[in-house]
């Protein structure tokens, strides 16, 4: 009798394992909203939190919106999230996380998780290390009556509590409900073909994305001293086993006083220009000697912009490659990221040099410039010596 009751026991604390461990281990997408500042984001499967142990998770993209950017490396299961020198990187094969900045600090958060191409960060962790604030909310019944929905909001200097700023979406909140989770209608009986009509127009092409591929466009930089160098060679490092590859114009001071970042351009494959601020031969050749001091590498691709006459006259004169800047060098403190989209050629043939600073503004544009580049199939080309270079 007391062995058929410690047997009973022994079941009844089995069973309770196998009910209450998957609460505990489980980690699952949940259909809830995610609104930034009082912009609702679209209801699907690229915006919904992953709950891990009570935790909110986001997939990283959410982010993009606060213009906090992020970069996958799918070999390395890498992903990197930045806004301006302060970045973070998650790995989720080892499941440590490391966040770098001046001190390099290692946080150890939770490591980020990944279902198929989609990274999630914990939310709390990220807002903390951005200065943001998150709230999760309740979306009201009399705006979603037949089952309990919340928000999770991000909040960036917001003036607008929570409660309003889920009013002011309150019909969009309610549409994108009924969208998702609608009964598919059922599919009626099969009817006969109509008759054909001659008249008949025929049914509507499905619209292919576009295909940029014949325009080429060129990624390069220059005053290397301006902060954000560093940055833009690791983002480049990240997407090198694509091929993508940069040209970094140095001047003299560049190379003085950052011979260890010319280096790494160069041993990592990078094209190096010079950056004429006089425009004459004589400082071309002074700055082709510190170049091959520090790097040990010679160059005759050269570009300028206060001294470009003088310096599109010295190429001529000398047979260097001058490559013009009028039409290419971008000015972040007054060109948005669709300023800069919009400005990019489509016809077929054409051709653009993308010439960024190297500064932190230069470093945050590039992984956004890339990604549309690469969404549109635009030919990403590289400066070297035997590619004519772009004139007016």
């Amino acid at each position: 009798m007391l062995m058929k009751k410690r047997i009973l026991t022994f079941l009844i604390i089995l069973s309770l394992l196998v009910v209450y461990v998957p609460t505990i281990t489980q980690a699952a997408i949940t259909p809830h909203f995610v609104m930034v500042n009082e912009t609702l984001l679209p209801f699907n499967e690229d915006t919904m939190p992953m709950l891990v142990r009570g935790e909110i998770f986001i997939p990283v993209g959410v982010l993009r919106a606060l213009e906090i950017w992020s970069v996958g490396n799918e070999e390395d299961e890498r992903v990197r999230v930045w806004r301006g020198v302060r970045y973070v990187d998650f790995y989720t094969r080892s499941g440590e996380t490391r966040a770098v900045d001046q001190d390099g600090v290692d946080l150890g958060w939770p490591a980020a998780r990944r279902i198929g191409r989609r990274f999630y960060i914990p939310l709390h962790q990220i807002c903390e290390f951005f200065g943001l604030s998150y709230q999760s909310l309740a979306i009201p019944s009399d705006i979603i009556s037949e089952r309990h929905m919340s928000v999770v909001r991000i909040v960036s200097g917001s003036l607008i509590n929570g409660p309003s700023a889920i009013g002011m979406n309150r019909t969009e909140i309610r549409d994108a409900f009924i969208e998702y989770f609608a009964t598919p209608a059922q599919s009626p009986t099969p009817q006969p073909p109509p008759p054909i009509v001659e008249d008949t127009p025929p049914p509507p092409v499905e619209e292919q994305p576009p295909d940029y591929s014949d325009v080429t466009i060129y990624l390069s930089f220059y005053d290397i001293s301006a902060g954000g160098a560093p940055i833009i060679l690791d983002l480049l490092d990240i997407r090198a086993e694509s091929g993508l590859y940069a040209s970094f114009f140095v001047c003299s001071a560049d190379i003085m006083y950052n011979p260890g970042l010319v280096r790494r351009m160069v041993g990592t494959g990078h094209t190096i220009g010079i950056w004429l601020n006089e425009g004459s031969f004589e400082e071309y050749l002074y700055v082709s000697a510190l170049l091959f001091e520090a790097a040990k590498v010679r160059t005759v691709i050269v570009s300028a912009s206060e001294a470009s006459e003088m310096a599109r006259e010295t190429a001529n004169a000398h047979g260097l490659i001058f490559w013009e800047t009028e039409n290419s060098l971008i000015d972040h403190s007054s060109r948005s990221f669709q300023a800069i989209t919009s400005a990019i050629p489509r016809g077929t043939g054409d051709r653009m040099n993308l010439m960024f600073s190297s500064s932190e503004e230069g470093a945050s544009m590039l992984m956004p410039v890339y990604s549309f580049l690469r969404e549109y199939l635009f030919n990403i080309g590289r400066i070297t010596e035997t590619v004519p270079p772009i004139s007016n």
